[in-house]
Formats: structure tokens, sequence, C-alpha cells
């Protein structure tokens, strides 16, 4: 609030000739009025306490007051703090996110008095957005960004000076915040933190909304929570800083404190709070060549009432309001505040009482419990309360030595076995329970296993003696059929009629080809082919260098491979007579593997199955001195080389 005085006045008859006159509706001439003594010192101590005026402008220009100041007076407390506008030392957990919404009215924060009252700033309504995020339980970091989406004033009329009145949205000063907490735990009842603001020239040039230029705001704080613990608590706080200006208004000293009482656990705080600022100089707070708007009183103090309440989540919502106390330049005559704000867990709010713990359930609080996680019974002794039976298995051995404490066993000069029920192989099953109680196996849920070794198909047979370890069958003494079933390869056909158990086959009329493959036969390691492969000499490709191989010998390789998934590789191995040089040979003999493997791959072999080697003219069969002999040494084999 301002008041226009000037070194000159139009109405009077005794001013300077270098004195400009003013119109006439600019003041008014009162007849003499001789004033009571009380009521001329009072009349003094209002002017005193009133801002004023000063112009002095050259006879051809009017000055213009720019409005490159912040009004706004209220820098609000960052998000997560108890009170509005004084910020609080309590930071409050690691990583914790905090935000509110802000709306801020002051009504009048610019007026103008002298001979008339006129109001510069007449309303100005401000949307602010802050977060803030909570560090080592130690440092609190924090953005505010206002924005002054109410604005309106009006120009008083002041002969000679101008005034820019704004009338229009404008973003404010973007503000950052750092603040850490010295001394004392949050929740504590005293605490003390170091904090600081930095403000950005975001708002636009004479928009009373910022101050073009970079100011910062270091200010200490101390406070605390008193009766934390309980559902009623109290809250308080105050802070002491300064504004240290880079433009050309004047740094200033700032204060507030304020108190809450606390509801409920956080559900409700209202309480109030003081807060505002003094410059360090006489400097005019806003000016122009020729004009400067000063202050005789220029302490800005305001004073707000608030509540705020948490719904359920993190959602919180406020309210406050208050009064300018005094005169001063941004003082508004009175100031509104909606907010809408959430967090996630309150630093300031206590820790609900837990439930004193009882782990194992037996109705013996941990504190006096011996044994927190075994069920036990009350005893005097309290290195026993708590704690089981000293004999739970009743076996006569009691727990502190017994080695199978809940299972019966005779005592034993062997510590590992004192207690324990026999085992005589070792195995750690029990012979009661063992299954194999004279062979080392390992525990299974099956009774029939049990503490017996391996047996894969579960038939009873141990996979070490079973014949067909993956089929159930039954035992034999016939270590060749122990353990399989009596048709192995599922064709229908038993032994003995089955000459090829573990080959399918059809019947046939000679025992020794009945059930068995028509064109392979398993003898040893080799996967013999009953009918050869021929051979063209000289051929370039595939087609010209094996002869094509009847389907329903492929057939059979791959059959029998599937019903040995046992077999986990097989070597196509190709060979040569002795014509040509051994280099040709070795060459041609890799080309016939490389080819019946590919037949092979085609007819739905695995390609992983098969590896093709070429051995040359190394390993005949027949003496090379005749063309059958040559014929018989053209030849590709099948040989097993790798088993599960």
């Amino acid at each position: 609030m301002i008041s226009p005085s000037s070194t000159c006045s139009a109405c009077s008859s005794t001013s300077p000739p270098s004195c400009s006159p003013r119109p006439a509706r600019s003041c008014r001439r009162l007849p003499p009025r001789a004033l009571p003594g009380p009521a001329l010192a009072a009349a003094a101590l209002a002017a005193l306490s009133l801002p004023r005026l000063a112009s002095a402008q050259p006879a051809d220009a009017s000055p213009v007051i720019v409005g490159d100041l912040a009004l706004e007076q209220l820098e609000p407390a960052p998000a997560g703090d108890a009170l509005f506008g004084v910020p609080s030392p309590s930071v409050g957990g690691h990583l914790v996110p905090r935000a509110f919404l802000m709306f801020d009215y002051a009504h009048n924060p610019l007026e103008l008095h002298g001979d008339r009252t006129a109001t510069i700033v007449s309303s100005q309504g401000f949307l602010r957005l802050d977060a803030s995020l909570s560090l080592v339980d130690r440092l609190l970091v924090s953005v505010d960004m206002p924005f002054a989406v109410l604005q309106a004033g009006d120009d008083p009329g002041t002969p000679g000076v101008a005034y820019h009145v704004p009338s229009s949205a404008a973003a404010g000063d973007l503000r950052l915040g750092l603040r850490g907490r010295l001394f004392g735990a949050d929740h504590a009842p005293f605490q003390v933190a170091l904090g600081t603001y930095l403000f950005f020239p975001t708002a636009p040039a004479g928009s009373y909304a910022g101050e073009g230029a970079f100011r910062g705001a270091p200010h200490v704080l101390v406070g605390g929570r008193l009766n934390g613990s309980s559902p009623v608590s109290f809250v308080w706080s105050a802070t002491a800083g300064a504004v240290l200006r880079g433009s050309d208004n004047p740094n200033s000293l700032t204060f507030g404190a304020g108190a809450a009482l606390v509801l409920g656990r956080e559900r409700l705080r209202v309480g109030p709070e003081l807060y505002g600022a003094l410059p360090t100089s006489d400097k005019p707070m806003l000016s122009a060549p020729g004009a400067n708007v000063t202050a005789s009183a220029p302490v800005n103090a305001e004073v707000l009432l608030g509540a705020r309440v948490r719904l359920l989540g993190g959602l919180e919502l406020g309210a406050a309001g208050g009064s300018g106390l005094s005169n001063a330049i941004g003082t508004p005559a009175f100031r509104l505040i909606a907010l809408a704000g959430w967090s996630p867990a309150p630093p300031d709010e206590p820790a609900a009482k837990a439930r004193p713990a009882d782990r194992d359930g037996d109705g013996i609080l941990d504190g006096a419990d011996a044994c927190t996680g075994t069920r036990g019974i009350a005893s005097d002794d309290r290195t026993r309360h708590g704690c089981p039976r000293a004999d739970r298995d009743g076996d006569g051995v009691l727990d502190v030595a017994d080695a199978c404490p809940t299972t019966p066993g005779p005592s034993s000069l062997d510590l590992t076995k004192n207690g324990c029920p026999p085992d005589r192989d070792g195995d750690g099953v029990a012979d009661v329970v063992d299954a194999c109680p004279d062979l080392r196996g390992a525990p299974s849920a099956a009774p029939r296993q049990n503490g017996c070794p391996g047996d894969a198909d579960g038939d009873g047979v141990l996979d070490r003696v079973d014949a067909c370890p993956k089929l159930a069958g039954e035992s034999s003494p016939d270590r060749s059929r122990n353990g399989c079933p009596e048709d192995i390869d599922g064709d229908g056909l038993k032994p003995p009629e089955d000459a090829c158990p573990r080959e399918k086959g059809a019947r046939d009329p000679d025992p020794a080809q009945s059930g068995c493959p028509r064109n392979i036969r398993i003898r040893d390691r080799e996967i013999a082919l009953l009918r050869p492969i021929r051979f063209v000499m000289y051929g370039r490709d595939r087609k010209d260098t094996v002869e094509p191989i009847p389907d329903d010998m492929l057939t059979d390789v791959r059959d029998v491979l599937e019903q040995h998934p046992e077999i986990k590789l097989v070597e196509v191995r190709g060979h040569a007579d002795d014509a040509g040089d051994p280099a040709f040979n070795l060459r041609i003999a890799q080309e016939r593997a490389d080819a019946v493997r590919l037949w092979l791959i085609e007819a739905g072999v695995p390609k992983e199955k098969l590896v093709a080697k070429g051995y040359g003219d190394t390993d005949p069969i027949a003496p090379n001195r005749t063309q059958e002999d040559r014929q018989k040494n053209r030849r590709v084999q099948l040989f097993i080389i790798q088993e599960e």
C-alpha cells in the first residue's frame, strides 16, 4: 500500500516557481482547522506508518512505474510440511514423493493512500504446483511453479506518474528448494535445519509476478513435534532468513512462526501462523526516473489460520485465511488459500504401536520367549520359557542332546546318532521307514522308494539292475529283461515269439525274423542295414552318387532311433574301394556319407543325431580283387557312437 506525496502542489500558494501545477482533480483545498492534541498525535503516527509515493518528474514527460516486483509475499512451505507458509525442519523418509496444488488469492496487495485511496493491484490469484522428494531421511528437494491466473487493478491517475497495471495471467518465478536437517530425529520435539530457495526469472517483465532477475533465500529452521506418539499432538516451526536479490529492489530479511494441533493421527491439523519480511534499506521497491514508490512502514506481516484434513489414502485437502498486519507494499487486505495434496507416507505421522509379537503363536510373547521360532510351554526357567518339552519324542534322550529330537530312538555314544532310530545303511532314512534298509538310498515321498536307490520308472526294480529303467515292468531272473514289460517295443509280440524285443516289427513265419524290422538290425553298436546301399561311380551329385534308398529302409532307421531314445549320436560312415588315389577315395567316401545322412534327415531322423564321416579305402570288408568285392567295399554303415 502506498501514499502519494510530492515536493510541490497545485493547491499551494507557496509552491516554488519550477513546480508544475497538477490538475485540480488531484487534490482538494480544505479550510484550516485546529486539531485537539490526542487527535493530532494519532494523525501524525498514522502518517508515519503509511507508505508514500515521492515523485519528481521532468516537465515534458511522465515517469512510468513498472511492476518488476513479486508482490506475492507468501512463499508456501514445500509439499509435506505441516503449515502453509512457514517451512518445517522435518524431512521424513527416503525417496518419498509429495505434491500439492494450491490456489492463493490476495485482495488489494497494492493500494495508494493519500487524499483518496486508489487500488493499483486490486486482486492477484496464484495457482501453484509444488512437489518435493525426501532423501536418506536428511535432505528434502523441492520445486514450486506459480502461475498468476488472476490479476486486476487500475491506474489511480496520480498527476505526472503512470502506473503499469496488470491485466492478464502470467507465469511466476520458478522456485527450487533444498533443505538439510542438522539436528534431531524426525518427529522429535526439537529439530534444526538449514534451507535455501533459488528463484529463476521465468515471469514476464512488469507482471507483478516476478522480479526479472535471479534471487536466493537462505534460511534457518527450528521446530518439532510434541507428544508425537499420542493421537493428539502438537507441531511447531519457526524460521528466519534473507532474500538476496539480483535486481534493483532492496534485499530483505524474512521471518515466520506457526503451530498446529494434530488430531486423529494426522487426520486433522489446525493452527495459526505468522510470516513477513523487512527490507534491509530504504531503497524504493518500485521506481522510475523521477518517481519512486516507497513506504514509511515497510514491514510486511500477515497472519493465517489454516486447517488440513487427510482423507483415505494419501489425499489431503486444506484451506486457510487471514489478513495483512501492515500497509507495506505487497501486504494484502486479506488472503484466502485452498489446497489439494498427496503424500504416500507423511513424515510427521507417528507409527502405530505394534502389537506385542508372538511369532510361534504359543501364547508367550517374543520378549520373554526363549524359543521364538518354536511353539513351546511356559516354564519357571527363563532359559526354557516358551520352549518345547525337554524330550519331545519321549525316547528318554533330552532334546539338548538328541540328534533326532522329534523321532524316537535309542541313546548312542555317537552324538550324531544319539536318540535317532537305527539306520543300518547310513543313508539318513531310519530303518523303520526305509524300504531298502541295507542299501543306501535317498528319501522319497513314495513309501516303496523311501531310502532306496533310484528307480526312475517306479516299478520296484532299481535303476542299476533295471534293463528298462524308463519303462515300468516286472522283475525277472533274466538280467536282459529284468524290470521290462513283456512287450518292450509295443509291436504286439512278446518273447520268445518276438526275435527283436526292443525294435518294432511284424509277425513272420521265420522265428528269426518275427517282430523284427525288415531292413535293419542292431548288432553290438552297429545299426546294420540288411539291404546294401548301391553307389554309382563318378556321380557328381547325390542322386548320381547314391541310388535312391527305399522308403521302408529309411523309415526303419527312423523308427529304431525313436524306439531307442538312449541313442544320442549315430555316425554315418562312408567307404570306398581302392580304385584311384587315396585322396580321391577319401573324398568320395565323405560324399557318400553326406548323401546318406541327407536321405535320413529327409526321412525324419533328427539331424542333431547324425554325423557323417568318410573313411576312404582304409577299412575294406572284401579283398578288392573282383568287381563284386569292390562293390561290397563301396558301402555306408551306421554306428552308435554316443548313448545316454
